[in-house]
């Protein structure tokens, strides 16, 4: 039975109905071609349905998310809580640390044929902060901001263009 993603959509609408953690039975292909049912979040479930990857519930009522990706019309972005501060991040993540005094930052490789965003938010501790990225790396004004110790820092690097926007923590 083939289930259209507006139709897996609008549960996810409806008030109260589906919550992040909710789960639901999927079926998971395993390397020797068997498949068996494994349980992923709701909030999994509308990553996939996000991006565009083909959604049907099978005879056994298991739910089948297709291989590929056949659309994209929306964005979904999955946010990575970070620790190590030295680290390869994968692109169109919004990888987020919380206080650091050093990052350096590596870029994996993005998919071919594809807008690949490095995305990274984090708070500036100290007034020595560096942050490093991968050489050919240009920032919007031709150098790295001034950062602030105690700023929230959002980055983002698109096509070797990195961009930066900071606010200062609300007094309470």
């Amino acid at each position: 039975m083939s289930v259209t993603q507006a139709e897996v959509l609008n549960l996810f609408t409806q008030v109260g109905a589906i919550k992040n953690s909710d789960q639901f039975l999927i079926a998971k292909a395993n390397a020797n071609g068997t498949v068996t049912a494994a349980k992923i979040t709701a909030e999994l479930l509308r990553a996939y349905i996000s991006a565009g990857f083909d959604i049907t519930v099978g005879n056994d009522g298991l739910i089948y998310i297709g291989g590929n990706a056949t659309t994209i019309d929306a964005a979904s972005t999955i946010i990575v809580d970070q620790t190590d501060t030295t680290i390869s991040i994968h692109p169109n993540k919004l990888n987020r640390w919380g206080a650091v005094q050093v990052l350096n930052v590596g870029f994996t490789a993005g998919a071919s044929g594809r807008t690949n965003e490095y995305m990274m938010e984090f708070v500036v501790s100290g007034s020595n902060f560096t942050l490093t990225l991968p050489s050919g790396v240009r920032w919007v004004d031709g150098e790295q901001p001034d950062w602030k110790d105690g700023w929230t820092y959002q980055v983002s690097v698109l096509n070797g263009l990195a961009v930066a926007a900071g606010w200062e923590a609300p007094s309470t």
